[in-house]
């Protein structure tokens, strides 16, 4: 079996759901996938330790695929493509949303590992068109849409693999460097013009770029984190998530991150998630532990 043991911020529900996403990508490139939290009493600095078959360290082997494949984006109706210029494949029923948008289409990435052909499905979360919750988490139509933020996504976590790739295996969730619009879900990676008094993103002139940094990787697999687990709903306004402590397969995991499991230490987190413009993203303000 292979190991790797990443350092992660329990109290920084992106990064959380970035664990998820790395276990995810394991289990489909490696199998076996095993992972759980390690943390001191209290402590919200933690790590993931996330386990696989075969000897190919799991969160370098993920990382790897998610920058070589291609990303296919699926749509119900031949009239809907992919808004800003995804690769589009029409399959009937592949999205149960009953008014597909062309911004927040679901999608694969499609690739190849160790010789054979390999997917790893993402965008359930916001285009299932079902009440489960996190459908919320991002409304594309008011910004750049889900093809666009995935790409920056991997453009930063590229020019990070690049410049930095044993740092950026050994510590995914913290890297940063200077993006365009990502997904919102690390709370620590954007800049809110409303408290800020001005978006970073409006003063690049110049030639100086005065973006917020953010976490590529972060935003990227906490993407794919959500594509079969969600958190469990308080309020329109709220959101509850889980750490476990236990080494769990996918399938456990999946169900851990929304509800305290019983036969293991767990910790759970209130989010206060807030749209702060209306119509637009919401956003990660306020994260505490529940005792």
């Amino acid at each position: 079996m292979a190991e790797a043991s990443i350092p992660v911020d329990l109290s920084n529900p992106g990064q959380v759901f970035a664990c998820l996403g790395f276990l995810e990508a394991a289990e489909v490139l490696l199998g076996g996938a095993e992972g759980g939290f390690e943390w001191e009493d209290g402590a919200s600095a933690a790590r993931f330790l996330l386990q696989a078959t075969g000897l190919r360290d799991p969160v370098e082997a993920a990382i790897e695929f998610v920058l070589d494949a291609n990303a296919v984006w699926f749509s119900p109706r031949p009239d809907v493509h992919e808004r800003d210029g995804g690769a589009t494949v029409v399959q009937n029923s592949v999205s149960s949303s009953r008014e597909p948008k062309a911004a927040d289409l679901p999608a694969v990435l499609r690739g190849a590992f160790e010789g054979r052909p390999v997917e790893l499905s993402f965008g359930g979360y916001w285009s299932d068109g079902t009440n489960r919750f996190a459908t919320t988490f991002k409304k594309s139509t008011n910004g750049a849409s889900s093809h666009v933020r995935f790409e920056n996504a991997r453009g930063g976590i590229r020019k990070l693999w690049t410049q930095a790739r044993v740092a950026l295996t050994a510590d995914p969730l913290s890297l940063a460097t200077s993006t365009e619009s990502l997904f919102r879900l690390d709370p620590g990676g954007y800049s809110d013009p409303i408290n800020a008094g001005t978006s970073p993103d409006t003063l690049r002139k110049g030639g100086i770029d005065t973006r917020v940094a953010s976490r590529p990787a972060c935003e990227a697999f906490a993407v794919i984190g959500l594509e079969s687990a969600r958190p469990s709903r308080i309020d329109n306004e709220a959101f509850r998530y889980c750490v476990w402590r236990a080494a769990l397969p996918v399938t456990l995991a999946r169900a851990g991150l929304g509800t305290r499991l019983p036969f293991t230490e767990t910790r759970a987190f209130k989010v206060d998630h807030v749209e702060v413009k209306k119509g637009g993203d919401r956003k990660l303000l306020y994260v505490h532990e529940e005792l």
